[in-house]
């Protein structure tokens, strides 16, 4: 139920935001924004759905999240550092210890920070082994990550983890970009 609620106000605040101009951000050239559509399926006691439109923003270790409803109306927005993370229905913000607290809580899913900067750019985290996956793609941390690409860059990111009855799944289908400068080669890099 907590889980619901919060997803939800992180839903109604980034849609909001997804039905108006996109927030005003110092742009730097190594940041990277996404913006498109997002589904959180997950499969097993407690199954659960999620389908809405994101805006993500990565700058180094740091980032931002704007979750909206399928009909535009805006859900919540979570923030998040290496040390803390919180997430704001537009009327009241919750604190976490970490990213990955954040995710479970409002998402269901605990999603690796580290990894995930790496993992929406199409590649496997530098810092873990990882496998390359038959039909492409790579497996880390427990999560297969497959990655369709449009003109070179990330387009569709499907995470997965588990099977059948007990399986986890997110999927971001990325309709705009705003693309780091190429010299930008790892998350955080200096210009």
């Amino acid at each position: 139920m907590l889980r619901g609620l919060a997803c939800a106000a992180l839903l109604a605040l980034l849609a909001a935001c997804a039905s108006s101009p996109t927030l005003e951000r110092q742009r730097v050239g190594c940041a990277l924004d996404y913006s498109g559509r997002i589904s959180v399926v997950e499969q097993g006691a407690h199954p659960y759905n999620l389908y809405g439109s994101f805006d993500l923003h990565l700058e180094g270790d740091s980032g931002s999240l704007e979750l909206g409803s399928p009909l535009g109306q805006m859900l919540a927005r979570a923030s998040w550092s290496v040390d803390s993370a919180s997430v704001s229905n537009g009327h009241e913000q919750r604190g976490f210890d970490s990213f990955e607290d954040m995710t479970e809580a409002t998402l269901g899913l605990r999603l690796p920070r580290a990894a995930l900067q790496d993992w929406v750019r199409g590649r496997p985290a530098a810092r873990w082994s990882s496998r390359a996956l038959d039909q492409g793609g790579f497996e880390q941390l427990g999560w297969e990550v497959r990655v369709q690409r449009k003109d070179g860059h990330p387009h569709v990111l499907r995470l997965s983890r588990g099977q059948g009855e007990d399986s986890e799944r997110l999927s971001l289908v990325i309709d705009h970009a705003e693309l780091p400068r190429p010299d930008c080669d790892r998350p955080g890099s200096a210009p």
